[in-house]
C-alpha cells in the first residue's frame, strides 16, 4: 500500500504532480492534485490539510479506490483557485475508502460536477471537529451523483459556544443541487443533521440515521423509502432534536415506509415543522414506535399539509400524543 505522507508526496511529484492548496484555517500540507483519467488505488493518506485529493481544475474520469486515510482536514476538496474557471468533477468513482479523524470533512464536491458514484466509503469525524464540519458535502450546481453504502460518523462541532446554533452534519446538499441518490447510507453521531438536504429531486432508499440532533433535516423536495430514524440526540447549542424536521419555503416530500424507533425517555418529536410556507408531505405505511415523544410539532404559523396513505389510524404509530 502506497504511503502518502508529506515526504512521500514530495518524492512522488514527478509521477503525480502536487500543487499547494492552502486556505485560511486549514492545517497540514496539501495532498495530490489530480488530472483527468487518473486512477488512485491502494494508497494511504495521513497528516494532510485541505484535500488529500485536490480537484482545482476540470477533471473527468477520476477513480479513487481501496484507500485508507487518517488525520486530515478534508479528504477530497473540489474548489477552483481564486479567479480561475470552474473545476467540475465529472464521471468519477470513489469506492472502498475509509478515513478517520477528519477535522472538516470527507468530500466537498462543487461547481457543475456530475455523474459520480461514491460507494462503500466510510468517514469518521475527529474529536476536534471544525465549525461547519460535514462528512459528505455537495454545493453549487452538482447533480446526478449517487451515494451507495456510504457512512458518516461523528461530525460534531467542538468549539461552538453553547448559546449558538451547532452545525455538524453527516451528508449535505444545497439548493442548486439535483438528482442526488442516497442508497443504504448511514449517518450517526453528528451535532446537527444526519442528512441535511436542500436539493431538488432527492431520493433516499434504505438509509439510517441515529444519534444526530436532527436525523433527517429536509428543505427541498424528493422521496424517502424505507428510511430509519433512531434516538435523536442533542449535544449542545440552540434548537432541539427531532427524527424528521422540515424547513424553508418549499419542503415537499413523500416518505414511504419510514421506521422510527426511540427509547421511552427520548422526547424528540417524530415530525418537526419549522417552515416559511406550509410543507407538503405524504406519509405511507409508517412504522413508528416512539412512546415518549410527540408525533408532530409545528412551529410558527405555517401548518403542514399532510396526506396519510392509508389514513393515519391504519398506520402503525405509537407515540406520546
Amino acid at each position: 500500500m502506497t504511503q502518502f505522507t508529506r515526504r512521500a508526496i514530495l518524492a512522488a511529484a514527478v509521477a503525480a504532480p502536487v500543487t499547494a492548496f492552502a486556505q485560511p484555517g486549514n492545517t497540514g500540507p496539501p495532498g495530490q492534485r489530480v488530472r483527468s483519467g487518473q486512477r488512485i488505488r491502494g494508497a494511504r493518506f495521513v497528516d494532510l490539510g485541505n484535500g488529500a485529493v485536490i480537484v482545482d481544475k476540470p477533471v473527468n474520469g477520476l477513480i479513487v479506490e481501496d484507500v485508507k486515510a487518517a488525520r486530515l482536514y478534508r479528504f477530497l476538496e473540489n474548489t477552483a483557485a481564486k479567479g480561475a474557471p470552474p473545476a467540475p468533477l465529472t464521471r468519477f468513482v470513489l469506492r472502498r475508502i475509509t478515513a478517520r479523524d477528519l477535522q472538516r470533512g470527507m468530500t466537498r464536491i462543487r461547481h457543475t460536477s456530475h455523474d459520480g458514484l461514491i460507494e462503500d466509503v466510510v468517514a469518521y469525524g475527529g474529536s476536534n471537529g471544525a465549525n461547519y464540519c460535514v462528512g459528505f458535502a455537495l454545493d453549487d450546481e452538482a447533480h446526478d451523483i449517487i451515494y451507495r453504502r456510504v457512512q458518516a460518523h461523528g461530525f460534531a462541532e467542538s468549539a461552538r459556544p453553547r448559546d449558538k446554533y451547532w452545525n455538524g452534519d453527516g451528508f449535505t446538499d444545497e439548493r442548486g443541487n439535483r438528482a442526488i441518490r442516497y442508497l443504504d447510507c448511514v449517518a450517526s453521531g453528528c451535532s446537527d443533521g444526519g442528512f441535511d438536504l436542500k436539493s431538488s429531486d432527492a431520493m433516499l432508499i434504505g438509509c439510517t440515521a441515529h444519534d444526530n440532533k436532527r436525523n433527517f433535516r429536509l428543505w427541498g423536495n424528493g422521496r424517502l423509502e424505507r428510511c430509519r430514524s433512531e434516538n435523536p440526540r442533542w449535544r449542545g447549542g440552540v434548537g432541539g432534536p427531532a427524527h424528521f424536521s422540515f424547513h424553508g419555503p418549499e419542503a415537499r416530500y413523500v416518505i414511504d415506509r419510514p421506521v422510527v424507533r426511540a427509547d421511552p425517555a427520548n422526547k424528540a418529536p417524530v415530525f418537526l415543522f419549522d417552515t416559511k410556507a406550509p410543507a407538503i408531505i405524504e406519509i405511507h405505511n409508517a412504522d413508528i414506535d416512539a412512546p415518549g415523544a410527540p408525533l408532530m410539532v409545528a412551529g410558527g404559523k405555517q401548518i403542514p399539509r399532510i396526506k396519510w396513505v392509508p389514513e393515519r389510524s391504519a398506520q402503525k404509530i405509537r407515540t406520546a400524543k
